[in-house]
């Protein structure tokens, strides 16, 4: 992509604080098959859809481009309506788990961001690593099995994979439930007990589920983290994602999707929101992923006059370093970036070939 195509991006992606003007300088031009590639790469459409739409420029582009992102905003408006009803289903299939596990991101953020704009392929929920197997019991008694879907069909786990994602990767493998739903043929619910790449921070998890808040789905409820938590919870994620070679090499480390969710709920954090957040996160021990993933998103999509990002930048001084560097934690190694900017680094077609190992 070129620079202007990189603007106009970025502006697509802003639900809530796009530069009309810029859009309507860029568009003629630029709003091109890369851009588009972008948004659907990036699974931004329903927001840069809901932008054009809010800024009444949607006049303005080709045909293709804005039928493609039409289209695309339909089928997430239905797609949402499928996965809230998988939402009930899962809600009523650990009825008796109450207090053992809270539903996280997409469960939230699906019905926080506005119509269409955030979709989830799945569920995934946060549960203490002493209850895995009475959650994994009552979704099997529901009638899930553990696999993957795979070409759209349903590929079983064998045992040892059973045994091998839960010792090295903090969660197990996917629990499938065929529901036959429009554009969700299939419910998958990923059971996470477990905030990085290692088997650890048994203790965050349990202070976080202690904190949970109930969800209305109209009709019924399902836990999820309380605000101040889902919000660590997310960054502490990316910041995962975004510090293992392993996703890096996947180039499933910077999907603009998870920015603009950070985007979204740090732009409704006040003074004090920001505060008690970065409180929170010292005292869960994730003080410095949440400046990272601030830091980040502030880079690609800032919130002018941002708190959480002022107090970000003060929490990390002296530790910047940790925004440009990856682990490979099979191997033991260290990389780090040797580009700085991190817009450059998003929008780079291989970001291995910018890492650069030094001593751990």
């Amino acid at each position: 992509m070129n620079t202007y195509e990189q603007r106009l991006f970025l502006q697509l992606c802003r639900p809530e604080s796009f530069d009309r003007d810029i859009m309507a300088a860029l568009l003629p031009q630029y709003a091109d098959a890369e851009v588009l590639g972008q948004l659907f790469f990036n699974r931004m459409q329903g927001v840069a859809y809901t932008v054009l739409q809010k800024a009444e420029l949607i006049g303005r582009v080709h045909r293709e481009f804005s039928g493609s992102l039409r289209g695309a905003y339909e089928q997430n408006v239905e797609r949402n309506k499928s996965y809230l009803k998988c939402l009930r289903l899962l809600s009523g299939a650990l009825r008796d788990c109450a207090g053992r596990y809270a539903a996280l991101k997409g469960a939230r953020l699906c019905l926080e961001y506005p119509r269409g704009c955030r979709t989830s392929n799945d569920v995934d929920i946060l549960v203490s690593g002493e209850d895995i197997t009475r959650i994994g019991r009552a979704l099997s008694a529901a009638g899930f099995r553990q696999g993957w879907i795979r070409d759209g069909r349903f590929d079983p786990a064998s045992r040892a994979q059973i045994v091998e994602s839960r010792m090295l990767r903090g969660e197990t493998v996917p629990y499938i439930l065929e529901v036959g739903l429009p554009y969700m043929r299939f419910l998958e619910v990923d059971v996470n007990f477990s905030m990085d790449y290692k088997n650890g921070s048994s203790d965050v998890v349990s202070r976080i589920l202690a904190d949970s808040v109930q969800l209305d789905l109209g009709g019924c409820t399902i836990p999820v983290p309380s605000r101040h938590d889902f919000f660590i919870h997310l960054c502490a994620h990316l910041y995962k994602e975004m510090t293992a070679l392993p996703w890096v090499r996947m180039r499933r480390d910077m999907s603009m999707y998870k920015f603009c969710d950070i985007y979204m709920l740090v732009r409704r954090f006040n003074c004090s929101d920001a505060d008690f957040m970065f409180a929170r996160a010292e005292e869960l021990g994730l003080q410095a992923e949440c400046c990272c993933a601030v830091l980040w998103t502030d880079a690609l999509l800032p919130v002018k006059g941002s708190r959480a990002a002022e107090l970000a930048r003060q929490k990390l001084k002296g530790r910047q370093e940790l925004l440009h560097t990856v682990v490979a934690p099979s191997e033991k190694t260290v990389y780090v970036y040797e580009d700085r900017d991190v817009a450059s680094r998003f929008f780079s077609p291989d970001r291995t070939a910018m890492l650069r190992e030094v001593k751990a």
